[in-house]
């Protein structure tokens, strides 16, 4: 990949699925210049939000590459939070549980990407909070863990941890098989629109209201255009 001259008007392309453990070599400054990660939809945290109580309103949701996510979800609070409830951090949990179960239920079990690498661990960095800092756990009991615990501690720590995680796996497993046409839906709405906003994903997931009427394909003057 050296020895070429700037103005030869050479490019050159490759692509992975596991940018995580390519050979340093191929990814230090020179080399690749620009990244693009191309997204599978599955937008299952659209779903999740909606259906879950507890879990912040919808703002929009894209397809469209934001560094290294692959698409996401926005979610704005209807007010200031000052403190936060035990619900709303489950509800969390399940909007980051939503794209590993959504990748399952579309593409199948041994299809699974590392796309929600970041989620899974933002769900573990939560889970670990509730358990260690703010009491949310029974078996831990209404203590802050500020210190580094004995390995006793650690482990019913983690043990607790691993449960909140399996818990809100399944509740969304679970909510996603219900959801599963609508999944399909908005998976291929964003195919076709690559962002939409609340408005326009309560369409999908409440059939009765219809298609978008702002969405209509119209051709002016030869060109294909957004009414």
């Amino acid at each position: 990949m050296d020895g070429f001259e700037q103005n030869e008007g050479i490019i050159l392309m490759g692509a992975t699925n596991l940018p995580d453990i390519l050979d340093p070599a191929l990814t230090r400054p020179g080399r690749f210049d620009r990244h693009i990660v191309v997204p599978n939809p599955d937008s299952g945290h659209a779903i999740v939000a909606f259906n879950t109580e507890g879990a912040l309103p919808i703002h929009k949701a894209t397809i469209m590459p934001r560094g290294s996510a692959v698409g996401m979800l926005t979610q704005l609070p209807s007010t200031d939070e000052t403190s936060i409830s035990k619900k709303q951090l489950l509800a969390r949990l399940d909007v980051c549980m939503g794209g590993r179960v959504a990748e399952e239920l579309i593409f199948g079990q041994d299809h699974i990407t590392t796309g929600a690498s970041s989620d899974l661990l933002s769900a573990t960095e939560l889970a670990q909070y509730m358990v260690s800092s703010c009491g949310m756990s029974d078996a831990i009991g209404p203590v802050n863990i500020k210190e580094r615990p004995s390995s006793e501690m650690q482990s019913r720590i983690d043990a607790e941890v691993v449960k909140l995680l399996r818990e809100a796996y399944d509740r969304v497993k679970a909510l996603l098989k219900k959801q599963e046409k609508a999944l399909h839906e908005l998976a291929d709405a964003l195919l076709e629109y690559e962002t939409l906003d609340a408005e326009e994903i309560k369409r999908i997931l409440l059939p009765h209201r219809g298609p978008f009427p702002e969405r209509q394909e119209q051709q002016e003057e030869g060109e294909l255009v957004l009414a």
